[in-house]
């Protein structure tokens, strides 16, 4: 079964040339179709600034695309009402960052809970599922501690926690491992994989490094902001 279907994708904005004074328009995403399974793992592949964390944002409801259509489970996320689109965000998608986006005042059993307290869950069935995600992320002795107290690598499992807190159908990583060194990057990836299979829950995953797309099923490559069909 697919779980999307994107047609036509295109992302373009206008900025004004300091030089000529005029408008002028930069083409970000081109022309984009793509279809996605339900628990396939997808690596959008690409260099810097070709377009792939673009696209990524607008898989997840952060972005509107300027043409076509992303179809989520059969649903045109653009035909979707704001709070059915912040529903979407909130419930069906799981986003990894590369910079963690962990709350740095909270602790890192509050900023795995946050998605469960924002979806107004039972608090006690909400801590033990951050008990349950912690143990599986080998993260359960830092709970009490602050995203300050933590090494790179023990953020984003606490970021990967955090996103996997509510098992969406997808999840959105856009360069997970891009503020890690290797040991710590394959760590995450193992675990990431891991989950994700057990889960059975969709991944597309942002990276310019071949190493890591290759923990992926599938890898799509983004040229200039276009899928490079060689």
């Amino acid at each position: 079964m697919k779980l999307l279907d994107i047609y036509d994708l295109e992302k373009s904005y206008y900025i004004e040339n300091s030089r000529t004074m005029k408008r002028e328009k930069i083409e970000v995403i081109k022309n984009i179709s793509l279809q996605i399974a339900e628990s396939e793992s997808v690596s959008i592949m690409g260099k810097s600034g070709c377009g792939k964390t673009t696209l990524l944002k607008m898989l997840g409801g952060l972005l509107a695309p300027s043409a076509g259509s992303i179809y989520y489970k059969g649903e045109r996320l653009s035909d979707l009402r704001k709070e059915c689109l912040e529903k979407y965000r909130r419930t069906q998608v799981g986003f990894v960052f590369q910079d963690y986006r962990l709350l740095e005042c909270m602790t890192i059993k509050e900023n795995m809970i946050l998605p469960c307290v924002l979806d107004h869950q039972d608090v006690e069935a909400s801590i033990r599922k951050v008990e349950i995600m912690a143990e599986m992320l080998k993260i359960s002795d830092r709970l009490e501690h602050y995203p300050s107290e933590l090494s790179g690598g023990e953020k984003q499992r606490a970021a990967i926690g955090r996103a996997l807190i509510n098992t969406p159908s997808l999840i959105l990583a856009d360069e997970p491992t891009g503020n890690l060194d290797s040991v710590s990057s394959k760590i995450v990836m193992e675990l990431l994989v891991k989950l994700q299979r057990e889960l059975n829950v969709t991944m597309i995953l942002v990276t310019h490094d071949k190493e890591i797309a290759n923990y992926c099923s599938r890898i799509v490559k983004i040229v200039d902001g276009q899928i490079c069909k060689g």
